[in-house]
């Protein structure tokens, strides 16, 4: 399974196994959390578009950078080091599911790494899903344990509602994403919705999109019975009971 290694002078510490999809960033939603000034709130993604995966800057302050290149959108070759901050993410489209020798025993896939800027590379400290500080965060729309649902109002779906259990839900054109649209002309990517402890999370990645007929631009937090228009499908969140 391809993923991407955060990488430091002695080798590579914590691998992340690469899904459809995964976002890097500062806040505790994305799958890859980096907490330092210099990483946006939603820095970037990763995806697989066709037999590729490709490494997309989400409008971020300090750019994304693909072996010292900054870039808006790259397809990922074995070895590139995606530069995040001063964080090296290498990609290894050939990497195993293991851990590397080099990882603690404790480390496990639901942990996150916390950075110090001043510090860099040395790990500060590993935590748990960032529990304690998810559970303060603000305008949080679900429960801890609920699930989120999107339900079809009008346009064409495969089905009539999308229950939100996965970490990282997309819809777009391509394949593999949750709510696919039809159109020829919609993106392959369009939205991201990350789950993390208090709620759901909605990215505009590419396209239009309209949460409550407002137009969204950047991330905003889903809350019972927004109302979200992507390309030609209307959608309603909810929280499943």
């Amino acid at each position: 399974m391809a993923s991407l290694a955060w990488q430091r002078e002695d080798g590579v510490f914590k691998r992340y196994p690469l899904g459809s999809m995964v976002t890097i960033g500062r806040l505790p939603d994305n799958t890859v959390v980096i907490d330092n000034p210099a990483v946006s709130s939603h820095h970037a993604c990763v995806f697989l578009d066709g037999e590729a995966f490709v490494v997309e800057d989400l409008q971020s302050t300090n750019g994304t950078f693909v072996n010292s290149t900054r870039v808006v959108r790259e397809t990922l070759h074995h070895g590139d080091v995606v530069l995040i901050g001063q964080h090296r993410l290498v990609f290894d489209e050939r990497a195993g599911t293991e851990m590397t020798s080099r990882e603690p025993e404790s480390a496990s896939q639901s942990e996150t790494l916390y950075l110090n800027g001043q510090e860099n590379p040395r790990l500060l400290a590993v935590v748990l899903n960032a529990e304690a500080r998810a559970n303060s965060a603000p305008g949080a729309a679900a429960p801890i344990g609920k699930l989120g649902i999107l339900r079809v109002v009008a346009g064409r779906a495969d089905q009539a509602e999308y229950v939100l259990t996965d970490h990282t839900s997309v819809i777009g054109r391509a394949d593999w994403t949750l709510i696919r649209l039809k159109s020829a002309l919609a993106p392959r990517v369009a939205v991201a919705i990350t789950r993390n402890q208090v709620g759901y999370v909605a990215t505009r990645l590419h396209g239009t999109m309209r949460i409550n007929s407002q137009p969204m631009n950047g991330r905003h937090d889903l809350k019972e019975g927004d109302i979200l228009d992507v390309g030609e499908l209307t959608l309603a969140f909810s929280v499943k009971e």
